[in-house]
């Protein structure tokens, strides 16, 4: 049985092992395998949990899933209209949605944006991520759930093993409440 829990920093530090390497897996691998460091990873993850907090999905009470959100304000790439159209106090900015690949095509990630919505704040009037435009699961996933595209980004990134650099093309997609 898969079960869900919102996740403060305490639960972060518990399992931050297990997140880092969810992230890295998901972000280091197939066609759009960047080059990221342990290091990086571990930085970054720590720094999500100083603003923000997470949705993590367990089997056995092993790390399967997580949905990571903060202030729309730790999106430091965000469009400058973004800074005047949405607000810190009412705005949050789902970073990413992780998925274990052996888990994948299970319905998790829908799973997690409901938990997350269930237990949303009140005060929350829009929520905005990214994804990278070739990721279809992804764009479908959030189309489902009531997303519209309202923006787009590029991206330089590197790949892991060649250091090429390449272009990835994201869609911002926003959802209001």
């Amino acid at each position: 049985m898969i079960t869900y829990q919102k996740a403060d920093k305490g639960l972060y530090i518990d399992f931050k092992n297990d997140l880092e390497t969810l992230y890295l897996i998901t972000f280091t691998k197939g066609i759009s395998a960047q080059q990221i460091t342990n290091e990086e990873a571990e930085v970054y993850l720590k720094n999500l949990f100083e603003e923000g907090y997470g949705i993590f999905g367990f089997s056995d009470n092993k790390l399967i899933s997580a949905l990571l959100t903060t202030p729309i304000s730790h999106d430091k790439d965000r469009p400058d209209n973004f800074k005047k159209l949405y607000d810190d106090n009412d705005t949050l900015y789902i970073d990413e949605v992780l998925v274990d690949e052996n888990f994948r095509g299970q319905g998790l990630g829908k799973k997690l944006m409901q938990y997350f919505e269930k237990h949303l704040d009140e005060r929350i009037k829009n929520v905005l991520l990214r994804v990278w435009k070739e990721n279809k699961p992804a764009v479908a996933l959030y189309e489902k759930m009531g997303f519209q595209i309202c923006g787009e980004i590029t991206q330089e990134k590197v790949r892991p093993k060649t250091n090429e650099k390449f272009i990835m093309h994201k869609n911002y997609m926003l959802k209001k409440y």
